[in-house]
Formats: C-alpha cells, structure tokens, sequence
C-alpha cells in the first residue's frame, strides 16, 4: 500500500478512537426514518458513513432513500442522517449511529458515480453503474460490480488482510497487498481498505 495512502489511514482511525474515547456527542434530535431527497441520475453521491451494517443499492428511482433498522427503538432513533443536494449532479449522505447495531439500506439512482467513506462494520454495494470508490477503515466490503470491461482504472488494496476479485481473477491475501487493472471502459473503481477483506464480483 502506498506509504501516503497508509499515513492517511492511519490519522483517520487515530481520530475517530480519540472521538470516541471524548464521548463526542450526536444531535439530539431523531432524523427521520426514511430520509430522502430527490436527485437524478448520473450524478455524483460522496457519503461519509459511520461503523454499521450499510447496504448501498442502485435501484430505478431518481431519489436517494436511506432508512435503518435496529432491534432497539433507542438504537434506531440515535441514528443521525444528513442529506442534501448542492446541486444536480452532486449530493452528499452524513450517517452515524448507535455502532454495529443498526443495519442501513442506502437507495440512490442506477446510474450514479459513488464515493464512499466508512469507518468499520460490513458494506456491500451493488446494482450502481458508474465509478465506485470506498475508503474504509476496518471491516468487510462486499462491491457487485458491472461487467469488468466498463472499467478504465481498477485499483484494490489492504493493509492487512484479503482481497478477492472475481471479475479479475485475483485472490491474495497478506500484509500490504494490492492490485492494479486497466481497460477500455469509462468507469473507475477504487477500494481501499486498512484491515479486512474486500470482496469484488459481478453484479
């Protein structure tokens, strides 16, 4: 993993443990279960999300929907949701919560270009066409990706730990493991992730 890409990981999840460890506290106030704001597709969506069980899904629908569920009505209305639009090709989605007892489903537009950065829990993404990128800090990815010849710059890599891409026939595992791939396609896909596994499969 490139130094650069390590150091910034490394900051990341030494901020977040000294924010946890100050009792950071969140908004009083519940959002609203769901929360959605309507946004066309082909645009971009940056979302910086918390530690959970997120579910990012492409649907046919020219909105974004996020809705939660929890086995605690406490767990689910300390969830905070910050979504907004500033303008019509970019919107940004601010999840956090109780930890890793909430699941989120997360809807946006098909064909949309996604940014994702997640603290720790399990993602997948799938049924989005268009360049994915996710920066995560520990956990398990799950991408379903387009058909791997929509690709123009793949790049995958783990500080520790797995990273599995069908599409690409790659299966490794290890300290500071990474690929690279490059073709004729229009989208970029990028996963990086400081400890864990990234699985990537068609879609």
């Amino acid at each position: 993993m490139n130094p650069q890409i390590r150091t910034r990981w490394i900051m990341r999840l030494w901020l977040a443990a000294l924010l946890a460890a100050c009792g950071v506290a969140m908004a009083a106030e519940p959002s609203s279960n769901p929360t959605s704001i309507s946004f066309a597709a082909g645009g971009t969506i940056r979302m910086k999300l918390d530690q959970g069980d997120m579910e990012v899904v492409g649907v046919a629908d020219d909105k974004i929907t996020v809705s939660w569920r929890a086995k605690s009505p406490r767990d689910e209305r300390a969830v905070q949701v910050k979504l907004q639009s500033s303008g019509p090709t970019e919107a940004s989605l601010s999840v956090e919560g109780p930890g890793d007892r909430v699941h989120y489903r997360i809807e946006v537009p098909r064909q949309s270009n996604v940014s994702i950065e997640m603290n720790a829990g399990e993602l997948v993404v799938q049924g989005v066409i268009g360049s994915l990128g996710v920066e995560m800090m520990a956990g398990e990815m799950e991408l379903r990706v387009a058909d791997s010849s929509r690709y123009r710059n793949v790049r995958a890599a783990v500080l520790a730990g797995e990273i599995t891409a069908h599409p690409w026939k790659i299966d490794i595992s290890g300290v500071g493991r990474s690929f690279k791939a490059s073709g004729d396609g229009e989208y970029d896909l990028r996963a990086e992730l400081l400890a864990g596994q990234i699985t990537i499969r068609s879609d």
